[in-house]
């Protein structure tokens, strides 16, 4: 409030310097939220403030934070999307609640959605670069801390204070929310709220399958990721061949060489029978004298059918239901704080894909239910965060259920910050995690599993005449990964985890980095980083169908863990305005695991899939331009825009990765940049987003050649009018209605981004 303060002295008094100051005026200055938490961000973090939330928040997390450079949205389906930063997803970029872990399923599976309620939200931050120091080896590539209010830290400035939302949408259905916050007596404050959302099958601009879908020369391997039967027909062309194998017509109906027809037509004049060479008969449809290059076959495409029926202009089973709550209370002194908050979610939807069960193509389905404990005291030097969630996963064939994990997950963390001594100032802490995993299911695909993890880290900040300034950090993980077989559950055929063997790893990281700040406008930094991750479940012991992802997935249970190094150097300027800062990083990974194509395919649409390790090399840029400023009195407005590249390289001499994968790891994120405009006048405020992705150049394999998604261009934008108790909004979703697939989307040959989307809100504050 200070700052907005003084800002608004000096411009006022620059505006009027040539006229007499009228005193009794009288000046409105814009609301400012104050809270107990998130008043000293990371510097290593970018923030999402509640406020950018407001523009940004979508019905997924990936979704919500892919305006931002660097991170895109894991896209599966419309319910389900994960952050990907600088191309790195899953078990390498942690999702956090108040610096406290999540459940991360949604690591092991990229159906299983973060379920989080936006409105609850006091900002987000994002770890673009390693975090192992501060959250262990699954932050290898990054993290993203969500700040909320479930548990107060600061009583509130008015006795009962929040807001109540209600949202509908021509094409994302409707949404409610209500955010509650109180004081009680001297010493307590408390908080409640609510969030409640659904939509029905969601409505694109073309068909839901890519159009090599329906290509004639798809080839095996896209035809099952594209969910398609091609009923051809290979016919010979008999006429190249000038004889008949007399082998073959002697042992034509031998069952030991099942030999059929086609087996009877060959160059060669003679064949070998019982060690003796006998001539072999003409063949009376030679025709002699054709051009070589005529081809032996021809493939005839008698027609291309879906595994089940889709509709032109719909995405199938793109349905979703969710509800969440959260509720806390603190007893809050002077130097000391503690409270303990609860928070539950259920979330129902359907991912836009289809596979076999029993007696044919069901869609696929996901239940989601969590209840979570929370607890969490401090001092001014002193933090301690516990956790205790249960969660229950359902993979459903339509109705029935074909997979469920019942986990139970303890995670408690303590921080404690030094007081600075002369230049030096850090924070150290402990963290420690315990998750227990069972399931029941016909198409389980990981046995009954626990895993332990405990860590110790030190983080220390130096500045030097506040223009020189060095981090150091180092922290040791101690993973413990156990499978328990049996209770039902049986492996598949091939790798399938091995022999589930328990498995010990101890971890390494440490970080070094150099800022220098230049005449307080300008900086340049350079930062190393050494990171090491344990395998996860699902990478050592899977064994069976993945059912919502349609995979049969393998994992090994003799993998090594996973190092990375990183180097990176950035630039940056502010002044007057004027916002710019360029990236370069590049990283080095050893042993890095990723899930390969076998080339193998089973009945029922399943690609065979297994864990592997090979090294790789990830390097990139990121660049933001921005300038803001004021017009008038009443008018201030903002340009911005940002550009990012990253390549996925195979660095390795293993010739299995070179066969199926290729060069580049497939999937991975498309370049692309974004353009964001914002004017605020008086009370109403618009902001305009538009982002392009470029069709991606850095293409991979899946066994055969990747083919590249067509570039595209998403267009957003929200009118606001904001008055003293109520806010009203307008916004809009792909407002080009273009029919958009992400390159880095496991679904991108079965589901486009939502076509058109226009939404009207009201938000009433108490």
């Amino acid at each position: 409030m200070l700052t907005v303060t003084l800002i608004s002295i000096a411009f006022h008094a620059y505006a009027q310097q040539d006229h007499t100051p009228d005193t009794l005026k009288k000046v409105d200055l814009s609301e400012v939220t104050i809270s107990g938490k998130g008043n000293n961000p990371d510097p290593n973090a970018k923030t999402i403030t509640s406020k950018d939330l407001e523009l940004y928040q979508a019905a997924t997390l990936g979704e919500t934070l892919s305006h931002m450079a660097g991170v895109q949205n894991s896209y599966f389906g419309p319910n389900s999307g994960a952050p990907v930063i600088r191309s790195l997803s899953g078990n390498r970029v942690r999702t956090l609640s108040n610096g406290v872990a999540l459940s991360e399923l949604s690591g092991i599976s990229p159906s299983l959605n973060v379920s989080t309620d936006m409105a609850n939200l006091l900002g987000i931050d994002v770890y673009k670069s390693s975090a192992s120091i501060l959250y262990g080896g699954k932050a290898i590539g990054g993290a993203v801390n969500l700040k909320d209010n479930s548990i107060p830290a600061s009583r509130f400035s008015k006795q009962l204070t929040g807001s109540v939302t209600a949202e509908g949408s021509t094409n994302n259905g409707y949404k409610q929310g209500f955010d509650l916050n109180g004081n009680m007596a001297k010493h307590w404050a408390w908080h409640f709220g609510a969030m409640n959302r659904w939509n029905g099958n969601i409505r694109i601009p073309g068909n839901t399958k890519a159009p090599i879908a329906y290509d004639p020369k798809i080839d095996d391997l896209t035809q099952t990721m594209a969910q398609v039967r091609v009923d051809k027909e290979t016919i010979r062309n008999l006429s190249l061949y000038p004889y008949i194998s007399q082998f073959v017509l002697d042992n034509m109906g031998n069952p030991a060489w099942d030999l059929t027809e086609a087996d009877l037509y060959t160059f060669q004049s003679t064949s070998t029978i019982d060690g003796a060479i006998v001539q072999n008969p003409k063949n009376d449809k030679y025709i002699p004298g054709q051009d070589p290059n005529t081809p032996l076959s021809t493939t005839v495409v008698k027609g291309i059918y879906d595994y089940a029926p889709v509709k032109r202009g719909v995405m199938p089973n793109s349905h979703a239901h969710s509800i969440a709550t959260n509720a806390g209370a603190t007893y809050i002194r002077d130097k000391f704080y503690a409270g303990i908050g609860y928070r539950a979610s259920y979330s129902y939807y359907g991912i836009p894909g289809f596979a076999w069960y029993e007696s044919g193509y069901q869609p696929i389905n996901i239940r989601s239910q969590s209840n979570s404990i929370l607890l969490e005291s401090g001092t001014s030097s002193l933090q301690f965060n516990y956790l205790f969630q249960l969660t229950n996963d359902e993979e459903l064939s339509g109705s029935y259920e074909s997979n469920r994990f019942n986990t139970n997950r303890h995670v408690a963390r303590l921080e404690w910050k030094q007081k600075p001594i002369k230049l030096l100032k850090g924070t150290s802490g402990i963290d420690l995690s315990a998750v227990n995993m069972s399931g029941r299911g016909a198409q389980r695909y990981l046995p009954d599993n626990k895993s332990q993890d405990y860590g110790a880290f030190s983080l220390q900040h130096i500045t030097i005449a506040n223009q020189i300034h060095a981090d150091l950090g180092y922290r040791h993980d101690i993973a413990l990964r156990r499978a328990i077989p049996g209770n039902g559950y049986k492996p598949s055929r091939g790798l399938a985890g091995g022999k589930l063997s328990p498995r010990n790893f101890h971890l390494n990281h440490f970080n070094t980095a150099l800022q220098w700040d230049l005449f307080n406008i300008a900086y340049v930094k350079a930062s190393y980083v050494h990171a090491e991750r344990a395998p996860d479940i699902n990478e050592l012991y899977a064994g069976n169908d993945h059912y919502t992802i349609m995979i049969e997935e393998n994992g090994d249970d003799k993998l090594h863990k996973e190092r990375s190094k990183t180097t990176e150097f950035g630039a940056g300027i502010d002044y007057r305005g004027l916002h710019f800062l360029v990236n370069r990083y590049h990283t080095i990974f050893n042993n890095y695991m990723y899930l390969a194509h076998t080339g193998i395919s089973r009945s029922g649409g399943f690609l065979v899939k297994e864990w592997r390790q090979s090294d790789t090399k990830i390097t990139g840029w990121e660049a933001e331009l921005g300038y803001k400023s004021t017009f008038g009195k009443y008018c201030n407005w903002e340009l911005s825009s940002f550009f990012d590249l990253v390549k996925n390289s195979n660095v390795s001499n293993d010739p299995l990765r070179q066969w199926a994968e290729g060069d580049y790891m497939p999937n991975m994120p498309a370049s692309r940049y974004n353009i964001t405009g914002k004017i605020n006048y008086q009370k109403i405020e618009m902001n305009v987003l538009f982002d392009r992705y470029l069709e991606q150049q850095y293409l991979g394999k899946n066994i055969n050649p990747e083919p590249p998604m067509p570039a595209y261009s998403m267009l957003g934008a929200r009118v606001t009018y904001r008055r003293k108790t109520t806010s009203y909004y307008l916004s809009g979703n792909n407002l080009l209605n273009v029919e958009a697939r992400p390159q880095n989307s496991y679904l991108k040959y079965l589901a486009p981004l939502p076509g058109i989307n226009i939404a009207l809100g009201i938000k009433v504050f108490i």
